[in-house]
C-alpha cells in the first residue's frame, strides 16, 4: 500500500502539463514567459482506509492556461485534456475563463478530479 500527498500528485500532474509548455505553481507576473500554465490548489479527499491507512482517495487539482489570446488558451487546454485523460484525470465544473489586467493575458482552465487507488498505485476514471 501506498499513501499518496498532496505534494506528491501535483508534482505528477506538474511532470505531465510541463510536457505541453511552461509551469508554474503560482500566478505569473508579467515578466514571464507565455503561454505558461498556472496549476496548484490541489485537495485530497480520503474515501476510504484500512487500520486507519488511506487505500482509496479522490484528487482534484486546477489546471489554467495564460495566454496572449483566449483561443491559444482554449487550445492548450484542449491539448491538456486530452494529454491528462490518459491518466484518467477528468474536468469538472465550468470552466474557468478570466482576462486578468495586470498581466493583459487570458486564464482558461478547469479544475481536475482523479481518483487514487493505494492497494494499486494507481489512478483510477471516476465513475
Amino acid at each position: 500500500m501506498y499513501e499518496l500527498s498532496e505534494a506528491e500528485f501535483t508534482k505528477y500532474t506538474v511532470k505531465q502539463v510541463e510536457q505541453l509548455g511552461n509551469t508554474t505553481l503560482s500566478n505569473p507576473d508579467s515578466s514571464e514567459q507565455f503561454p505558461i500554465a498556472v496549476i496548484g490548489n490541489t485537495m485530497r479527499n480520503i474515501l476510504k482506509t484500512e487500520n486507519n491507512i488511506p487505500i482509496y482517495s479522490r484528487f482534484s487539482i486546477t489546471v489554467e492556461w495564460w495566454a496572449n489570446s483566449k483561443y491559444e488558451a482554449m487550445e492548450l487546454f484542449d491539448t491538456t485534456n486530452k494529454a491528462l485523460r490518459e491518466y484518467n484525470y477528468i474536468p469538472i465544473g465550468s470552466p474557468i475563463d478570466i482576462y486578468d489586467e495586470i498581466t493583459k493575458k487570458h486564464r482558461y482552465g478547469s479544475r481536475y478530479e482523479v481518483n487514487y487507488n493505494g492497494l494499486t498505485n494507481s489512478l483510477e476514471r471516476i465513475l
